[in-house]
């Protein structure tokens, strides 16, 4: 029978996305490498499987495909699976497909608990149940059976059939006319092998300059939001207002059109802020 699991918004107890992200790829024997990755539904339709077997099938899931429309049938496969085995829990699938960081964490932080609660410690080999995929795909998930190459005895059969002529012998001391013949392909091979190698450090260079465009970015995008913090933070001291958390919150995750690749900074902060304490009375 189902244990299900609620959670409150102030509990303390919250486990790091690093934690959850390690915890996901031991069971999965996948190779996720960020919270937002669980926004597809695919494994939490594997890790269904694992506590709950043949109540869901994983025939349809799709592992490794970027179309929105596969990602909804993700989490329909998962919502119908719920509820026959009587799982309470809201998906708010809208907005776990948006990928944003603090709805997957939040997402993921109550199924890992759900999971401690009603996993009976079976052995499960996560490869074999989704087919050998690599999950995402290009990871280093479980091996693939090679096929077979193709035999090539016929060349076998050639090599005996006409044996070479043997004046390659009488050719070592032909005198300079051949040396230069056979030293003329060597140098060529090295000035393409210089012409690849210089290709390369530029390719490079361009791209450490764009790294580090992109870090400067990064920087004054990250050193705005904490002017606005302590801005924040100077403004209730000298008006002696209650600290409210989601107005951090709104600076953090508010886009003004300059927001980085790499959000890690701002989810790291948010962590931060939603272990400290959100409205008592919420769940998730």
């Amino acid at each position: 029978m189902v244990v299900n699991v609620y959670v409150s918004a102030v509990t303390t107890d919250n486990v790091s996305r690093h934690e959850l992200l390690a915890w996901v790829n031991d069971l999965l024997k996948a190779s996720l490498s960020k919270i937002e990755e669980m926004s597809t539904g695919a494994a939490y339709c594997q890790l269904t499987h694992l506590l709950f077997g043949e109540e869901i099938s994983l025939k349809k899931v799709k592992w490794n495909s970027k179309n929105e429309v596969d990602h909804i049938n993700n989490w329909k496969i998962l919502q119908t699976a719920w509820k026959a085995i009587g799982i309470d829990k809201p998906v708010r699938v809208e907005s776990l497909m948006k990928a944003k960081f603090q709805d997957n964490y939040e997402f993921l932080q109550w199924f890992f608990k759900f999971f401690k609660a009603n996993y009976t410690g079976e052995d499960y080999d996560a490869l074999a149940a989704r087919g050998g995929e690599a999950f995402p795909a290009g990871g280093r998930g479980g091996p693939r059976v090679a096929r077979p190459a193709p035999s090539r005895a016929p060349t076998t059969t050639t090599t005996t059939t006409r044996p070479a002529p043997a004046r390659t012998a009488a050719a070592a001391p032909v005198a300079n006319g051949v040396a230069k013949r056979t030293s003329q392909p060597a140098s060529n091979t090295s000035a393409q092998k210089l012409e690849e190698e210089n290709g390369f450090l530029q390719q490079q260079l361009q791209e450490m300059g764009e790294s580090c465009t992109a870090i400067e970015r990064e920087r004054d995008y990250y050193f705005d939001k904490l002017r606005r913090v302590e801005d924040l933070c100077t403004m209730i001291v000298a008006e002696q207002k209650q600290v409210d958390p989601q107005e951090i919150l709104n600076i953090l995750y508010e886009n003004n059109g300059a927001v980085p690749e790499n959000e890690e900074g701002a989810e790291e902060a948010a962590e931060q802020v939603h272990s400290i304490s959100l409205d008592d009375g919420e769940t998730f």
